[in-house]
């Protein structure tokens, strides 16, 4: 028998190329109290799409049951991540002439109404759009321009597009699966409400949301996210790798990666091996972790190498004061910390959920970020306070915070 939970639950749902996870909480003053999670084998999602839906509709099926049997509750909604290459972001730019010498409700509106007047692709539509600051003749920073004297006024805002039918295909997924949408939000977004800090986000910070399908990359400065991309050179590949190499199945791959891998060479203790199981009825093998080592330190190398070029094409490489903050499941192999480091050539610190309550320990690792972050974004938004972008992002005029709202 269900138990009634009195005081608003909220949920996030993570849809992951290999893994679909939901956590269940709730506000306490202690932080998020985790209630109930679950979790299920996604095998309809590539690269972040949706791909099959009737698989991708059973594991979400199957880590909603789990979650809300141990949660003791039902839950009729939830906040979803959505990734992949579809997922697009860019720096849009707006200016207005201020009338009478003050800024006025109706030239806030205005700048606003110019900023996000970006062309997109047909099939994309904007899921988030961040007001990054307001600029007053030259003067940048200021978060609500009304009442300030001047002539000129303009508008920085960060604006995130996604495929129309990946978005559809997520709520039908979710829907069938008994589980209304109450936001979609980028991965990386998410991430970052879950493990960054907010000196971080003010000194300049990238989180690098690393996962089987994916790797989503949001870069913030002065409080405000500056820049953002999706790679699809992820974990997949690394497993991908070692099956070719070792010449075994994706599954004997991925339990290599998982209990033997190291990020380096370096990290492997001398003189260790482990068997590699046979494909098609050939005896199993024994290989040195030295031996899978070699093989994946080179992907890795190559995926951070193209993190990197992402963060300095952007042009905010010197702007990260406190490095990158790296997450999702593909970032828990021994040894990827500091080979990130080295690669990025800036400080690199795992980033585990923080500010949790209740079950805490069972999200306690990197790879819980997203779905974490999610659900502590939507109560975040119950509150009024919350900095993920698809709730109120803290400068968006309210007109069109409202009918942004009314859209999602």
């Amino acid at each position: 028998m269900t138990v009634a939970k009195k005081t608003p639950l909220v949920a996030g749902l993570d849809i992951g190329t290999q893994k679909v996870a939901l956590v269940i909480g709730e506000h306490t003053d202690a932080g998020l109290e985790i209630l109930g999670v679950g979790t299920a084998a996604s095998r309809g999602i590539k690269s972040g799409r949706v791909a099959d839906v009737e698989k991708t509709t059973q594991a979400i099926s199957v880590a909603l049951s789990e979650a809300e049997l141990m949660a003791g509750c039902e839950i009729h909604q939830a906040r979803v991540s959505i990734s992949g290459d579809h997922v697009r972001g860019t720096n849009s730019h707006g200016v207005v002439a201020i009338d009478n010498g003050e800024v006025s409700n109706r030239a806030a509106r205005r700048v606003i109404e110019a900023a996000q007047a970006v062309p997109l692709p047909a099939d994309q539509v904007i899921l988030h759009l961040m007001c990054r600051e307001y600029v007053v003749d030259g003067q940048g920073g200021i978060l609500d321009p009304v009442g300030m004297s001047g002539i000129r006024l303009e508008a920085n805002l960060h604006v995130i597009s996604a495929c129309e039918s990946a978005l559809g295909n997520i709520r039908k997924c979710c829907h069938r699966a008994g589980l209304g949408v109450s936001g979609v939000v980028a991965s990386s977004l998410a991430a970052a409400e879950a493990v960054l800090e907010p000196e971080e986000r003010e000194l300049g910070v990238a989180v690098v949301d690393f996962g089987a399908g994916t790797v989503d990359v949001a870069v913030y400065h002065g409080g405000s996210i500056v820049h953002s991309f999706v790679l699809t050179v992820a974990g997949l590949h690394v497993t991908r790798d070692l099956a070719q190499v070792l010449e075994t199945s994706m599954r004997e791959a991925e339990t290599i990666k998982l209990h033997d891998g190291r990020a380096s060479v370096d990290d492997v203790e001398p003189d260790t091996y482990c068997e590699v199981g046979g494909v098609g009825g050939r005896p199993p093998r024994v290989v040195s972790r030295r031996h899978v080592a070699e093989i994946i330190q080179p992907r890795l190398e190559e995926i951070f190498d193209m993190v990197h070029e992402g963060i300095v094409r952007s042009g905010h490489r010197e702007l990260l004061s406190s490095g990158v903050v790296l997450c999702g499941g593909s970032a828990m192999m021994p040894g990827i910390v500091s080979l990130a480091s080295r690669v990025l050539d800036m400080p690199v610190r795992l980033g585990e959920p923080r500010g949790l309550a209740g079950l805490s320990d069972e999200v306690d690792d990197p790879s819980w970020a997203t779905a974490v972050g999610l659900a502590r974004g939507l109560l975040s938004a119950d509150l009024g306070t919350s900095s993920i972008a698809a709730l109120r992002p803290r400068v968006m005029p309210q007109w069109l915070w409202r009918k942004w709202k009314e859209y999602f």
